[in-house]
């Protein structure tokens, strides 16, 4: 899936996600097959050992140490989808902090902006010293007009690009990083948090977060410790693509991007200005869209004063 995305470090971790899209169900899958041949073998031969099992199901793969009985008939199949579950959080949390931190030293942004990254806004003045709105406070005195009507304006058709859905996005990426806390530190200042957290989005409608089915959840029980829903937490998968997406094409159309420009610029077509045609509005449009193109970005809506620009940057001349 290729989506439009202007950073480096954005295209990285959609990848990334993606890839984990496309490992999930397949994999999902052949597991809870494995479980039913292995169950239905042993069901004819109750004396079959650990090791005819590895003959028949895993020699010849070059995997070493599993352990079929263990895993396909003592484990219920209700158990190792919440341990996958769990796999796939610690990881979807993981790649969503890492683009919060690469993508603030990427662009030299303020200090602690990967922190402003994670947390909605709150009406909670306590709670304000680190929130979203403190980001969009920063950038607002970065716009570029000329990058928001040339560059953002084509990025703004990806169909996971978010804007009006922010703040509930970030409170659904709240509750799950807080319930992998939980599971993580299991201290109750942590269940504190999960808590806190689940309260606020229970009440979201998938409405809110812009999604057809809200990311499933298990409400929290005082005698257990969480429960993931495999489901829910490939649900939160698709929240932070969607933050990542909706993140990346806001600074798409500020300063930031008119000097990750300038730099790929440099790298993919050279040095020097590149002449356009003088003669030929339309064939200088084609020109400038295919020297862009070999950026990695979609073709821009090369207005007059984009031109403009890249004939002061020294990127053209005509």
């Amino acid at each position: 899936m290729q989506l439009k995305l202007y950073f480096l470090p954005s295209k990285e971790i959609a990848t990334r996600v993606t890839e984990i899209f496309d490992f999930v169900w397949p994999t999902a899958t052949a597991i809870w097959n494995l479980r039913w041949q292995v169950q239905g073998l042993v069901g004819v031969r109750p004396s079959i050992t650990e090791a005819e099992l590895r003959g028949r199901f895993v020699d010849g793969s070059g995997i070493r140490g599993a352990n079929l009985k263990r895993s396909c008939i003592d484990t219920t199949w209700e158990v190792q989808q919440e341990q996958f579950a769990k796999f796939l959080l610690f990881e979807f949390c993981a790649l969503y902090e890492t683009w919060c931190e690469i993508i603030s030293t990427h662009l030299a942004l303020a200090k602690d902006t990967s922190k402003h990254l994670q947390f909605p806004s709150s009406t909670d003045k306590s709670r304000r010293v680190k929130s979203i709105e403190k980001f969009f406070s920063q950038t607002e005195n970065h716009q570029s007009p000329i990058f928001s009507n040339s560059i953002q304006s084509t990025l703004a058709s990806n169909k996971k690009y978010s804007p009006n859905h922010i703040q509930e996005l970030l409170a659904c990426y709240r509750y799950f990083k807080e319930l992998r806390n939980c599971l993580i530190h299991g201290s109750s200042g942590a269940l504190d948090k999960l808590i806190t957290q689940e309260q606020i989005y229970s009440k979201l409608s998938a409405a809110e977060l812009g999604l057809t089915q809200r990311p499933e959840y298990i409400p929290l029980s005082s005698s257990t410790t969480p429960t993931l829903s495999l489901r829910g937490v490939v649900g939160f998968g698709e929240v932070v693509l969607r933050l990542v997406c909706t993140l990346d094409i806001h600074l798409a159309g500020t300063s930031y991007a008119e000097s990750e420009f300038k730099s790929r610029w440099k790298v993919a077509n050279g040095a020097t200005a590149i002449p356009v045609s003088t003669l030929d509005a339309n064939k200088r449009k084609i020109r400038i869209g295919v020297l862009t193109k070999k950026l990695g970005l979609p073709a821009p809506h090369i207005t007059q004063d984009f031109a403009d620009w890249l004939k002061a940057e020294k990127l053209i001349f005509f």
